[in-house]
Formats: structure tokens, C-alpha cells, sequence
């Protein structure tokens, strides 16, 4: 994965987590990782895998029709 690609995708994770205000250990429970994941998420330090992502979009679609459980 590319540099530019990770930075936004750990732009991006940060971004959704904060306007659905929650805290990274809320974001971890929600999406089914590790505080820890998370954390280095939005580090930089690792980027999620496919799953990962796949998970995130699922919760995202899911708290914006808030009628279905993430």
C-alpha cells in the first residue's frame, strides 16, 4: 500500500471515528479490534487489512441508518 493511501486512510478512520464521537477504545469495540489496532491506525503504524475495512464500512453504514445493530 502506498504512503499517500495509508495517510488517508488513517485520515479517514480518525475522521469517522470523531464525528460519531467516539473514543478510540468505543471505535475498537464497535468494529471488533483491539484498542491497540486502532491506536496504530491512526499512527500510521499499521494500515487494516481488507477485513478491517470491510468491518468499518459495515459499522459506518449501520450507525447511519441507526434501525440496524453494528
Amino acid at each position: 500500500m502506498s504512503v499517500t493511501k495509508r495517510l488517508e486512510i488513517l485520515d479517514l478512520i480518525r475522521e469517522l471515528r470523531q464525528q460519531l464521537n467516539l473514543s478510540q477504545k468505543q471505535f475498537a469495540a464497535k468494529v471488533g479490534v483491539s484498542f491497540k489496532t486502532v491506536n496504530r491506525w491512526e499512527n500510521g503504524h499499521t494500515a487494516p487489512s481488507r477485513i478491517a475495512l470491510k468491518l468499518i464500512e459495515k459499522c459506518y453504514r449501520r450507525w447511519v441508518n441507526p434501525a440496524k445493530d453494528c
